[in-house]
């Protein structure tokens, strides 16, 4: 649980990030002037920077989930390494 939530917070973290870092974030504004009588400003959403924003995201996720996974799995490899070779020298 731990593991996961904090792979989700560190992913959404350092995703958004190296978005806003190395993605062309543009807003998209449109004016419509004297439609229905008032001049109008329309500003919209990026969509192609929300969804590369969001798989960046996902990957990172992904990306310290497995990194994390990995040194786990080597710290208790080295743990057990150490237990059976303690044991061999008191015996």
């Amino acid at each position: 649980m731990k593991k996961s939530f904090f792979s989700i917070a560190g992913g959404l973290i350092t995703g958004l990030i190296l978005a806003f870092i190395f993605f062309d974030y543009q807003t998209i504004t449109n004016e419509h002037i004297g439609l229905g009588g008032v001049d109008r400003m329309v500003k919209d959403m990026d969509f192609e920077f929300v969804f590369n924003a969001s798989l960046l995201v996902i990957g990172m996720s992904i990306f310290i989930y497995l990194i994390w996974s990995w040194v786990d799995r080597k710290k208790e490899e080295k743990f057990l390494k150490d237990y059976i070779n303690s044991r061999k020298r008191n015996n």
